[in-house]
C-alpha cells in the first residue's frame, strides 16, 4: 500500500514524469507490443549457464563469482565453475568475526554485496563447484531457512549477552556452518593435481584485485569521489564505491559491455516492471517515460525507499532493438525462470537507467568514468 500511495504521489509531481496516454496496456500496465530480444540475438561474454539459487538469500555470491569466473576467462585462465556456497561460509565467518570486533553495532544478514565476494578470495582462495557443492542431503536446490534461523538466533544471543570472545564466536558459527554446508575443504585433488584453496585461486583465478571499481551515482555524495553504498547489506568499512553522474554512469556500463566485458549490477527486482513470464524488465509509462529519467527521478525514488537494494545480478551482454539498449542479464532469482529465456533477463535502458543502483567493474572497461 506504501508503495502504490508513492508511485501515485509520483504521477502528480511533473517533475519526476507523470502517466501519459500511450499504446493499449495490458494488466501489469506494460505495453503489449514490447517484445524482448533473444539471448542468442545478444553478444555476450563467456559465461556458465544460470543456477537457481533456490531458497537463500545470497545472489550477491551468484552473480559476483559468476562475474569473477567470466573474468578469469577473459585474461586467459581455464574455465572453472568455482564454489559459490565456499565464498558464502568464509562471508559469514568474516561478518560474525567483525560483529564480535564492533561489539554488535554491525549488521549480521544474510544479504551482503560484491566486495565482499572479492575480499574473501583474496583472503581464502576458492574452490570448483565439484569438490564443495554445500547442498544439504545431495538437494537439488540450496535451502537455507534453517541455517539462517540457527545463525541468527546465536548472533541475537551473543549480542544480548554480550558475548565477546571473538574466536569462541567464530567457532560456533563455523559449526552451525559445517552442520548446514559442510567443512569447506583444505585441501583437494583436481585433475589429479593437489591443491588448497589458495594455490587453487592463484592457478585459476589470480586476477588484479586492485584493477576493479565499484560504481554508483547518488548525490548525497560528491560526484568523482568515493562514497559508501548506503543499503542496509553495506557492512564493511574499507568497501567504497566512486559516485559519477546518471549519464556517466549508465554510459560507463554500457562501455563495459560493449568492449567486451561483463559487469555485476545491483538493483531493485520488486517492480511492476520486471516481468519473468516475458523476460523483460522495463519501467512503465505510468512510473516516468523513459526520457523524463533524470538524477532527480532516481534520487526521488531511492530516497523514499520505492528503489531499494534487492538483488545482485550479472550482466554478460547486450543488443539494440526498437531504439533501446538491451542488456542480457544472468539472473539467479527464481522468477528468471518463468519465461522462456531460462536464467536470463533482458534489462532496457530504461530500468538499468533507474533501478540499477551499483556496479562492479574493471577500471579499463570503462575509461570515461575517470576512476582513479
Amino acid at each position: 500500500m506504501r508503495r502504490m500511495v508513492l508511485v501515485l504521489l509520483m504521477l502528480a509531481i511533473g517533475g519526476f514524469g507523470c502517466a501519459v496516454q500511450g499504446p493499449a496496456q495490458q494488466a501489469d500496465g506494460i505495453d503489449p507490443d514490447i517484445a524482448a530480444p533473444s539471448v542468442d540475438s545478444c553478444d555476450s561474454v563467456f559465461h556458465f549457464p544460470p543456477t537457481d539459487q533456490g531458497d537463500t538469500q545470497v545472489c550477491w555470491s551468484y552473480a559476483t563469482v559468476s562475474y569473477l569466473e567470466s573474468e578469469a576467462h577473459r585474461l586467459g585462465f581455464a574455465q572453472v565453475k568455482m564454489a559459490v556456497m565456499y565464498v558464502v561460509y568464509h562471508a559469514y565467518v568474516e561478518e560474525a568475526r567483525y560483529f564480535v570486533q564492533q561489539k554488535g553495532q554491525s549488521r549480521f544478514t544474510p544479504g551482503d554485496l560484491f566486495h565482499t565476494v572479492l575480499q574473501v578470495v583474496q583472503k581464502h582462495g576458492i574452490v570448483p563447484e565439484m569438490v564443495y557443492p554445500a547442498r544439504a542431503g545431495g538437494a537439488e536446490k540450496p535451502n537455507h531457512k534453517q541455517l539462517y534461523k540457527e545463525l541468527l538466533a546465536y548472533i541475537a544471543q551473543v549480542k544480548k549477552e554480550a558475548l565477546w570472545d571473538e574466536e569462541q564466536v567464530v567457532a560456533k558459527v563455523r559449526s552451525i556452518l559445517d552442520k548446514h554446508l559442510g567443512a569447506p575443504p583444505e585441501k583437494f585433488v583436481s585433475e589429479g593435481r593437489l591443491y588448497t584453496p589458495r594455490s587453487f585461486q592463484e592457478t585459476f583465478m589470480a586476477l588484479p584485485w586492485e584493477d576493479y571499481r565499484l560504481v554508483t551515482s547518488f548525490s548525497y555524495a560528491p560526484f568523482h569521489s568515493y562514497t559508501d553504498l548506503r543499503v542496509p547489506d553495506y557492512w564493511p568499512p574499507n568497501s567504497r564505491y566512486y559516485n559519477v553522474p546518471l549519464e556517466a554512469f549508465y554510459q560507463g556500463l554500457k562501455d563495459a559491455v560493449q568492449s567486451g566485458y561483463s559487469v555485476a549490477i545491483d538493483g531493485d527486482i520488486s517492480e511492476p516492471g520486471r516481468l519473468g513470464e516475458r523476460d523483460i524488465a522495463v519501467v512503465p509509462a505510468y512510473d516516468i517515460p523513459s526520457a523524463a529519467i533524470t538524477q532527480e527521478a532516481r534520487e526521488y525514488r531511492f530516497d523514499r525507499k520505492i528503489t531499494t537494494d534487492d538483488h545482485l545480478m550479472h550482466i554478460v551482454g547486450m543488443t539494440r532493438s526498437g531504439g533501446h539498449d538491451w542488456f542480457l542479464v544472468k539472473d539467479s532469482w527464481r522468477d528468471a525462470w518463468k519465461g522462456d529465456q531460462k536464467g536470463y533477463f533482458l534489462y532496457r535502458d530504461d530500468f538499468v537507467k533507474l533501478k540499477v543502483l551499483a556496479y562492479l567493474v574493471h577500471k579499463d572497461a570503462a575509461p570515461g568514468l575517470r576512476v582513479d
